[in-house]
Formats: structure tokens, sequence, C-alpha cells
């Protein structure tokens, strides 16, 4: 069934999947098949059902599928955070074909590298990337931007929401299982510092790679409140095929 986030249904197994949702204006198939081999040579090939890194021998799954009328909608909604224009959305509208970009991913060497794959496709035609696994668009400049002008940051920003609201003062994240890493849920606090939070704490995951146990402390700043972090059971997207993070969920409360 069709999800206003979502437009491909994979199911997750014991190591996450990342799908990355491409639409484009292919006229066909082969074409799709020749527009990647063309547009990246001596970098990707398209062959079967794979798509090969020949650098780095990396193989990546690709579906393709007809032109889909809810994939502007889906857009629509998933590009809200990155406040994508309505003349993007309409070329989304106007797509021919889909490209559904899939790997097993769970750490960020892995999420970097299904990034660049999808890359390669936006040179060879493709409009705009939606993160089915986490629920996030963006056009083909700011996905291409945040590749060509890499630091590990950015894959926070390509992978990661961080804004999640359940409309009854619980703030929580989603994606941070394509990178590796729990997400993160708090409760209690207002919304832009909430965000603020969850940013903060995403962020220092990725760069200072801590160790983190259940009873630790965090706080953003050195005057800040300290919040203590605890071990969340029942994640609010719990038994979704893509959003659930099987890593599992830090909990943050203010002491």
């Amino acid at each position: 069934m069709f999800n206003i986030f979502k437009t491909k249904k994979v199911k997750q197994k014991s190591n996450p999947k990342t799908v990355l949702c491409i639409p484009g204006n292919w006229n066909d198939r082969s074409g799709i098949v020749k527009s990647i081999a063309e547009s990246n040579i001596n970098e990707f090939i398209f062959a079967g059902m794979v798509m090969l890194n020949m650098k780095t021998n990396k193989g990546f799954e690709l579906q393709i599928e007809e032109y889909d009328k809810n994939v502007k909608e889906s857009f629509r909604i998933a590009g809200s955070v990155n406040r994508v224009e309505e003349e993007f959305l309409e070329e989304i509208g106007n797509h021919k074909f889909v490209v559904y970009l899939i790997c097993e991913t769970g750490n960020l060497k892995d999420a970097k590298e299904i990034a660049e794959a999808a890359k390669a496709i936006l040179k060879a035609g493709g409009i705009g990337v939606k993160v089915e696994t986490t629920g996030k668009a963006f056009t083909k400049e700011h996905w291409s931007e945040l590749i060509t002008d890499f630091e590990e940051g950015n894959l926070y920003e390509m992978f990661v929401l961080d804004s999640i609201s359940d409309g009854n003062g619980t703030i929580y994240t989603c994606g941070m299982h394509n990178l590796g890493y729990k997400d993160a849920i708090v409760s209690g606090e207002e919304f832009q510092y909430a965000v603020e939070l969850l940013s903060i704490f995403g962020y220092y995951q990725i760069m200072d790679k801590p160790e983190i146990k259940t009873g630790q402390t965090f706080g953003t700043s050195i005057d800040s409140p300290i919040f203590q972090i605890t071990e969340e059971e029942n994640q609010p997207y719990k038994g979704d095929e893509l959003f659930e993070n099987n890593f599992g969920m830090w909990r943050l409360k203010r002491k």
C-alpha cells in the first residue's frame, strides 16, 4: 500500500537495507542501462539487476519500474524539510521511470557508497533522490553537492530525519539505521530545542563515535541541561519494514 513517505516496499533482513528512489525521464529500460554507462565511464555499469562500482567492485541492486502517479506526492511530503520547490515537484511528476537503488548498509562506509551510486544515476538522467528508509527527499543539485563536497557529517543530513513529532510532545529521529547507529527520542521539550538536541546528539555519534551506554549523560554544551541516556524499547515505527531501527533507539530524559 502507498504511504505518503514511501513508494516502495522492500523487506528488511537482519542487516539494514537502504533504499533510494530516483525518478527519471528515460525512454525505456535499455536507455537507463546506456545512460548509466555513458555518464559514468570506468566508474559504474548496470547489468542484469546489479549496478556495479567498477573501482570498488561494490554491487547495488537496481529495480526499475514505470511511471508511478504517487511519486510526486511522496516527494512533496518527504521534501518538506529541504523545502523543495514546486518546479522540482512538477518535474518529478512528469517522470517516465523510477529506479530503486538498494543495498545493505548499517555503517558509514556503505552509506557513502550508496550515496555515490545515487549520484551516478542522477548524472545519467535522474531527477532527484528520496531516501525510502528515512522519508527525506533531495533535488539532484542538493544531493550531488553533499557528495561532491563530502564530509562525514553530510551523511547525517542525507540519511536522517530529526524532527518527527507524535503531536503530543515527543520528538524523534528516523534513519540512523542507514548509518549503523541507534535513533533517538525525547519528550516534554519545546519543539525547536528538541530538534536541536537530537541533531547534536546524532552528529555526536557520527563524528565522535563514542561508546554510549545506558545511564550515561549528554548535554549540548557546558551550560545546557543534562539528559540521561536510556534504551527505548518502544520505537514509534516498530514493525515498519523500512523505518524500524534494528540497532535500537536511545531515549534522552532531562535530569
